[in-house]
């Protein structure tokens, strides 16, 4: 098995590293003309993997969200964490709110009593973002009329409404 150097280790423990090291590679698949010599079929399996890679993006824009404490934007001069995800993604309100709105979905509130995370508001679709098999508009398409329900449906037939949308 090889485990990597101590640099490629310390690097995957770092996601600003990772971050890097993914953008640089972009970058390399955009210099020159390396794309322009591809077959179709290479073509197309670029376009496969970026849209793996996009919603992969996806998923950490809104773990990173969902993860973050009610005061995060505020250290950093934003109003809200809608205009801190415009700054720091360079996007517009629109994206943002559409990412805020999946975080708030999929967020696992820490219990006040023991500290430990309680799971999200749509557990199983949740694990569908994260392992990159739905995108932020694909999550919010899904549960956007179980949402507007709100009270008109059991918590048990919403997490059965939640996984069979995730196993779809």
């Amino acid at each position: 098995q090889n485990v990597g150097s101590p640099r490629q280790n310390s690097r995957m423990n770092n996601p600003a590293d990772t971050l890097a090291q993914v953008a640089s590679d972009l970058r390399s698949m955009l210099s020159g003309d390396a794309l322009a010599g591809r077959s179709d079929e290479e073509r197309a399996e670029v376009l496969r993997g970026l849209g793996e890679v996009t919603r992969l993006a996806d998923a950490v824009v809104v773990e990173t969200v969902a993860t973050a404490d009610v005061e995060f934007g505020h250290r950093y001069g934003c109003r809200n964490m809608n205009e801190l995800l415009q700054r720091a993604l360079l996007t517009d309100a629109t994206t943002a709110a559409k990412a805020t709105r999946a975080a708030a979905a999929v967020r696992r509130e820490v219990n006040l009593v023991s500290g430990e995370r309680m799971p999200a508001r749509w557990p199983f679709l949740r694990e569908t973002l994260l392992d990159g098999q739905i995108s932020i508009a694909g999550l919010l398409a899904a549960i956007g009329p179980i949402e507007t329900a709100h009270d008109r449906i059991s918590l048990s037939e919403r997490l059965q409404v939640d996984e069979a949308l995730a196993r779809y």
